[in-house]
């Protein structure tokens, strides 16, 4: 994806002089000039090579999380069902069972309530083998699930917000239609891989002119007791969890036509840690996952502020494209990392790492997939980000219209050389200036001869 922020060079044409101090010093600064500026940003993307990960790599547990606003080897699904249920794990979703991006999931109409509420009593004996094709940290691995799960631009990634390149251009996504009324209720349900949230029509987000969606779903990833499990990490720091609230353009009318094609999703995501009070915009999810904590059960709950869910402050954050964390791992997903942290309470962190189930009758934990290598690709972020690696120096960036630190500084090497130059030639000029003048101000006078009377 090419860069939206222009990077400006300083093209000199200097003709061809003779060989002396000034040359040398001219020629010298000339082999300091960076090669290109984006060559600096690709050095963010060293994380693990992606497919599958069971996520228990990368554990941060002696780190210092960032203040107010924060951020294993296996890939655990990446971007949980952008489209209903596309497992967390990133492991492989086989077409057909488990959702090949769950599009049983997407948000159209909501189905009238059960009058029964949860349906977990009689998941476990009536479920099937939808989620036995994959699964995080186990086999197979996802690129046998679906090839484009070792792409180049995969998701997650690790931020370093000293790489990030700054682009004024990037304005806050605008919400629109996410406070919901308590009726009708939306579905909650464990589909084993996360806990996800299915949305109704009518909750729109724009990233800008021309680029505007439709929320589908929202769904959470995260560690165990004393185990982060987010799935962006910022220089390493990986946070508790992290909240996904998926997209689709309105330029496509279902989800299988904007997969792979760029912009067709995009995501919304969010650093969750602890804080010191219980989050109750959160609590309305939370306080309902002993009805579900089966694998395949649902339950209805009440209709919520979903923008509540998400940072104060939405101006802030990292922008990059990448894919869906889970199978099919599908690219072209334009990510929105926020710099602001979502605060909850050590008992609903526990709650929501320790009260599900999965596959096979184990814990749902470290639902997360290994960060992947960027490849080139930069991150932008929407704010000059600090020096320090504070939460708030955390967000997703996109190419466009900015200056990375290795910009700034072929600028200065640029600069600098066109100086070097200009004061080289206004010196030569000079010297050739002071030749021509004096050869015109010498007269030639022969020598005298003096005859000599012998």
């Amino acid at each position: 994806m090419a860069p939206l922020c222009p990077r400006p060079w300083l093209p000199l044409s200097i003709p061809a002089l003779s060989p002396g101090p000034a040359l040398q010093l001219l020629l010298a600064l000339l082999l300091l000039v960076p090669a290109h500026a984006q060559s600096l940003s690709r050095i963010q993307g060293t994380p693990e090579l992606g497919g599958d990960s069971s996520g228990e790599d990368d554990q941060l547990d002696g780190e210092k999380l960032p203040s107010e606003e924060d951020l294993p080897r296996e890939d655990p699904p990446g971007d949980e069902d952008l489209l209903g249920e596309q497992d967390p794990s990133g492991m492989k979703t086989e077409p057909g069972k488990e959702d090949s991006l769950k599009l049983e999931d997407l948000p159209t109409v909501e189905a009238p309530r059960d009058p029964q509420g949860s349906q977990n009593n009689d998941y476990r004996h009536n479920k099937g083998d939808d989620h036995s094709h994959w699964r995080y940290g186990g086999d197979p691995p996802w690129p046998q699930v679906s090839p484009a799960c070792a792409g180049r631009f995969q998701s997650p990634v690790d931020i370093h917000p000293e790489l990030a390149a700054f682009c004024r251009a990037l304005q806050p996504p605008e919400l629109l239609g996410f406070e919901l009324p308590k009726l009708p209720e939306l579905r909650l349900r464990n589909n084993g891989h996360t806990v996800q949230l299915t949305l109704p029509p009518g909750l729109e987000m724009a990233l800008g002119p021309g680029r505007e969606y439709r929320a589908l779903q929202l769904h959470l990833h995260w560690g165990a007791a004393g185990r982060p499990g987010s799935e962006h990490t910022v220089d390493g720091h990986r946070f508790p969890a992290e909240i996904h609230v998926v997209h689709l353009s309105t330029a496509f009318a279902k989800v299988d036509e904007a997969l792979g094609r760029p912009g067709g999703l995009a995501v919304l995501a969010a650093f969750l840690q602890e804080g010191p009070e219980e989050n109750s915009a959160y609590e309305q999810l939370l306080s309902h996952l002993e009805e579900i904590t089966e694998e395949d059960s649902e339950t209805w709950v009440p209709g919520l502020d979903v923008s509540a869910l998400l940072p104060s402050d939405l101006s802030r954050y990292f922008r990059y494209e990448g894919s869906l964390t889970t199978p099919p791992c599908a690219q072209g997903v334009i990510w929105t990392v926020f710099n602001q942290t979502v605060r909850l309470s050590a008992k609903q962190l526990h709650t929501l790492s320790g009260s599900l189930w999965g596959p096979d009758d184990s814990r749902l934990q470290l639902n997360f997939r290994a960060t992947q290598p960027l490849n080139g690709r930069i991150i932008e972020a929407s704010f000059l980000t600090e020096t320090e690696t504070s939460p708030r120096t955390v967000e997703p960036v996109h190419l466009n219209s900015c200056l990375a630190a290795g910009d700034i500084l072929a600028l200065v090497f640029g600069l600098l050389f066109a100086v070097t130059s200009i004061a080289f030639l206004v010196q030569m000029r000079r010297q050739q200036r002071l030749r021509s003048g004096t050869k015109g101000n010498v007269s030639y006078h022969p020598a005298e001869v003096t005859e000599t009377v012998a």
